[in-house]
């Protein structure tokens, strides 16, 4: 596997695909999309997952965190994962954190994130701020 920065265009496929199939391919468009930094996964020169790191005043803000059906539980996301946990750090990022589905906590608590707040939704989903000190 080969994990490596993209441009922000080549998100939009696995987004959709994974995220937002429901939705027009533009609405996992962020408008702070070329503000941010983003990295894919690749096996055998094909993309299989993404994820768009923000910097915020609290932290590195991870989003569209996505792994095709197919290579899910296969270690991709954790290795993705784990890459922008370690370009956080090397930047001096104190914290990491993003909005996780609530069917998604147990991944991130499996990798020393925790929950802070409570639950709420967009869009019909369930979510719930999850955070790690870096």
């Amino acid at each position: 596997m080969e994990i490596e920065r993209i441009p922000a265009d080549q998100t939009v496929d696995i987004r959709h695909m994974v995220l937002w199939p429901e939705k027009a391919k533009p609405d996992v468009v962020l408008p702070e999309d070329a503000d941010g930094t983003h990295f894919g996964a690749s096996i055998n020169g094909a993309l299989v997952a993404v994820i768009s790191l923000f910097e915020t005043p609290e932290g590195i803000r991870f989003r569209k965190f996505a792994t095709l059906p197919e290579w899910q539980g296969k270690g991709v996301g954790t290795q993705l994962l784990t890459h922008a946990i370690q370009w956080s750090r090397k930047k001096g990022e104190r914290r990491i954190w993003c909005d996780a589905r609530v069917n998604a906590l147990p991944f991130y608590a499996r990798r020393g994130f925790a929950a802070q707040g409570g639950v709420f939704e967009k869009s019909g989903v369930a979510y719930t701020v999850m955070s790690r000190e870096l």
